[in-house]
């Protein structure tokens, strides 16, 4: 013998259709909220990948171009760099126009016992050009210390 309490009543087939749509409406709106969401954390990404460029030495356009073998795949988590033998001095960079002996010894410094093959190795970011090659010019030595400037501060 029970007996149905007001509270206790089954809802009718409209009561569930408008919640349904209720809750449709609600999925939607969060689906718009995580493209917006997802949009500004590409934008601050963006941000700071220019800057970080600019740092370097880099314009837009060579980090545009050293981006472009990613485009069609998704990196896995890469291990962290290997530590240099000794750490850089802070704010301590070769002055411009540097010998290549400078070089090779800020990139000991910095990368340790990976110099000599960084150093031999095309880069992206150096137009596919190794950091040899790019150290040819005083603008592109530059460049090259850049990097290396950029790596020790973990950009």
């Amino acid at each position: 013998m029970t007996q149905d309490h007001p509270d206790h009543r089954h809802p009718t087939l409209a009561d569930l259709e408008a919640r349904i749509q209720k809750l449709s409406r609600a999925r939607d709106a969060l689906a718009e909220q995580r493209v917006t969401a997802r949009e500004e954390e590409l934008k601050v990404l963006a941000d700071a990948f220019a800057r970080k460029l600019q740092a370097g030495g880099f314009s837009i356009q060579e980090g545009i171009a050293a981006l472009r073998p990613y485009a069609r795949s998704r990196l896995r988590d890469a291990p962290a760099p290997a530590p240099a033998s000794r750490p850089a001095a802070p704010g301590r960079e070769p002055s411009k126009g540097a010998s290549g002996d400078d070089l090779r010894e800020h990139a000991r410094r910095v990368l340790g016992s990976e110099a000599s093959s960084w150093l031999r190795r095309p880069h992206p970011l150096l137009g596919g050009q190794t950091p040899q090659q790019m150290a040819g010019t005083p603008q592109g030595l530059d460049k090259v210390h850049a990097l290396l400037a950029a790596y020790a501060r973990g950009a």
